[in-house]
């Protein structure tokens, strides 16, 4: 298990668009960001990438024939290791 296999686990190229979510909620409600916002773009990055992990592992049978060069079916990350890192990521989320 390499960082380029969790990076391609958990898909790290589409995370810049995710900080923006928390960004545009406080400008929605006239608040400048502060600690409140960095903690919830954190937290959204967190559960972001938790779903890609459980995802992944949730369609690790139908990738194996469909896409077995993806980190689960090509045994370059385990089942157990993506869901144990979908789980630590949800609490370190909530």
């Amino acid at each position: 298990m390499t960082a380029r296999d969790w990076a391609e686990l958990l898909r790290i190229s589409a995370l810049f668009t995710v900080p923006g979510d928390a960004l545009v909620g406080a400008a929605a409600t006239g608040r400048r960001p502060d600690r409140s916002t960095a903690l919830a773009m954190g937290a959204s990055l967190c559960l972001y990438e938790a779903g890609m992990a459980l995802n992944d592992w949730a369609d690790r049978d139908e990738d194996a024939v469909d896409r077995p060069h993806r980190p689960i079916p090509s045994g370059r990350i385990t089942p157990r290791a993506a869901l144990t890192a979908a789980g630590a990521l949800t609490l370190a989320g909530t």
